[in-house]
């Protein structure tokens, strides 16, 4: 099974177990991809708790002309990971990350992605992409298939 496929079939199995745990999953054969995928911390992670209250967005960019490999700049909104991610045609669901050298990410890099920051998303795989922000965190994504639930934030 390719790792984008493993990735996304573990995101899909924890968003209907309603918890946020990721298991470390060993590194994806690719010379741009995250070298190990660590579980993001509490509260970066984006999905929303049971019981909290939540918007459903609908993705509103158009899929295709993204060139794999190839760094687009994009501003996470107010709340960092917890707004939407639209990119691509779709909304993306923050699955690990790490500090950049295969580290936990630092309180500067959660700090970074709680709040509105300039990043670079990189299209890996058709649905997998790289999240790296100012301070050097790189992030792991996977492609959501439609609508999406989001947490409202102050």
């Amino acid at each position: 099974m390719r790792p984008s496929v493993l990735a996304l079939a573990l995101l899909l199995l924890l968003v209907a177990c309603d918890t946020v745990a990721v298991p470390t999953l060993s590194p994806i054969a690719s010379p741009m991809a995250t070298p190990i995928l660590l579980p993001l911390p509490e509260g970066v992670a984006g999905i929303p708790r049971p019981g909290t209250p939540t918007a459903i967005i609908q993705p509103r960019t158009q899929r295709g002309g993204i060139e794999p490999g190839v760094p687009h700049p994009f501003e996470l909104g107010h709340c960092g990971l917890v707004s939407p991610i639209d990119f691509d045609g779709s909304l993306w669901n923050p699955i690990a990350g790490d500090d950049g050298a295969g580290g936990p990410l630092t309180d500067d890099h959660q700090a970074e992605l709680i709040n509105a920051t300039r990043v670079a998303l990189t299209l890996i795989e058709p649905d997998v992409v790289r999240l790296e922000t100012p301070l050097g965190a790189v992030l792991t994504l996977v492609r959501h298939p439609g609508a999406r639930p989001y947490s409202l934030c102050d």
